[in-house]
This record gives C-alpha cells, structure tokens and sequence, in this order.
C-alpha cells in the first residue's frame, strides 16, 4: 500500500460566496464543481494537477469554532506555494483580508512567507522559495 498524493483539502464553510470570491478573487484559484448531497453542498477549486480544495456548505444551523493558532489538538493550517507572493499580498490588501503575518523572509525555511485568514476563520500559509 502506498500513498499516492493528496486528493483535496476540506473547509467547513460560513458563508459559501464569500469563500468563492476570496478563493477565486484573492487567491486566483480555478472553481471547478458543485455537487448538491442533500444537506449540504460541495464546491471544489484546484490547487494543483493532482489536489482540489472542497468547500462544504451545510444547508442546517451547525456551530462555529474558535481556534486559536495556539491551540492543542486542532488543524493549524494548509500552505500554498506561490511564485508571486508580493502579488499574493496586495491582492489581500486590496480585498481587505485578514493578514495574520505580513511576508517576510524565513531564513530556517529558506523562503518567503506569508500567513492569511480566509472568511471562515481558516489560516493558510503562502510561501515563495
């Protein structure tokens, strides 16, 4: 058995456009399905070749999490490489998005780095090597 790559990444929405308009807006990402399951819906976007990030929007009242990024026991975050990250950022300044850490060169990592927050409260780190 052999593990072959990453199939998508899942984020449980707030707000469905919001998160469309911040993922294909900010980030540029490609929407590319919508699949309707009966209590709730998915909307993927490409990542790369191979990875999709699947957006699920539940059509009931479901609770809301406050994670810390300090927090124990939880998700941190997901990172996506860019080969522009000074583009990256003013496109979040631009649409007014939360920027957790401005870029800024890593010199343990090797790269320039960035940490944002997408409308559901989600960080994703934005390299450039």
């Amino acid at each position: 058995m052999n593990i072959l790559s990453i199939d998508h990444i899942t984020i449980n929405v707030s707000d469905l456009e919001k998160s469309k308009e911040f993922y294909s807006n900010v980030l540029k990402l490609k929407e590319t399905g919508f699949i309707h399951m009966g209590d709730h819906t998915l909307t993927y976007f490409q990542l790369t070749k191979e990875c999709r990030l699947e957006l699920i929007q539940y059509l009931t009242e479901v609770n809301t999490a406050n994670v810390s990024e300090t927090d124990r026991n939880t998700y941190r975050h997901f990172c996506l490489q860019t080969d522009d990250l000074n583009q990256v950022y003013q496109d979040c300044l631009a649409n007014q998005v939360f920027i957790r850490k401005e870029p800024s060169y890593v010199e343990k990592l090797s790269c320039n780095t960035m940490l944002i927050v997408d409308p559901n409260g989600v960080e994703l780190e934005i390299i450039q090597k």
